[in-house]
């Protein structure tokens, strides 16, 4: 569980996140949408100690992100909407990398598991500058999720990808056991696999529902997302 309580961040002048409150609950797949510039990325960088904020407090599973930032990040996954890897390396020798860091024993067997899983095991011997952009995001997926994080934070999963992929990476995302949360525009994506979404407009939560609610009275969450945006006038 991710609770996020009165949290602001400032980039200079400009406010990407005011006062916002956010709980992302164990078992449960919650979206956070908004427009280019409305905090999503932001957000989820917070969550993981990767940005500082100017007020407000995060936890992650009971442990502060500031003041007990190791044992925080230890119960998180991330995955970047533009993930660096090192494209010398194979996929393979990239993910023991990860595991060294994380210090998992058995990181063989679940580089096997995972990659088997998920439709990349063929490719681990290959340099990863030859992947496409679709084989990269298998690899992220990969080394995000190895040490069975409770909580999987998902930058934009999907975009880009060819439809076997982002099938895949769907279909993981249904099965996996604890929190995943989701910054995407599409609402396709949010109609298919969310169980809750957040819409977030110039850094302020304007809406929080479950995507069965919204679809059933607007249609679509398409339809939802501009219905309450006009209605907001944001």
């Amino acid at each position: 569980m991710i609770t996020v309580n009165n949290v602001t961040k400032t980039y200079g002048k400009i406010t990407a996140l005011k006062n916002v409150n956010f709980k992302f609950d164990n078992s449960h797949v919650i979206a956070i949408m908004g427009e280019n510039g409305a905090g999503k990325t932001t957000l989820l960088k917070l969550c993981t100690g990767i940005l500082p904020f100017d007020s407000g407090e995060i936890t992650v599973d009971g442990y502060n992100i500031i003041n007990e930032s190791i044992k925080a990040r230890e119960q998180i996954g991330y995955l970047p909407e533009m993930p660096y890897m090192y494209e010398r390396l194979t996929g393979r020798e990239f993910l023991f990398y990860i595991a060294s860091l994380r210090k998992i024993n058995d990181g063989e067997e679940r580089i096997d598991e995972i990659t088997k899983m998920i439709g990349i095991h063929e490719f681990l011997d290959y340099e990863i500058g030859s992947y496409s952009k679709g084989m990269k995001q298998k690899i992220s997926v990969t080394s995000a999720i190895m040490h069975n994080p409770k909580n999987l934070l998902l930058d934009e999963p999907v975009y880009g990808l060819d439809p076997m992929t982002s099938r895949a990476i769907q279909d993981f995302i249904k099965q996996k056991k604890g929190s995943t949360i989701i910054a995407t525009h599409s609402s396709q994506l949010v109609e298919q696999i969310a169980d809750n979404v957040y819409i977030i407009m110039s850094g302020k939560v304007i809406l929080f529902n479950e995507v069965s609610k919204l679809l059933s009275k607007y249609g679509s969450v398409e339809e939802a997302y501009f219905h309450i945006k006009d209605e907001k006038n944001v």
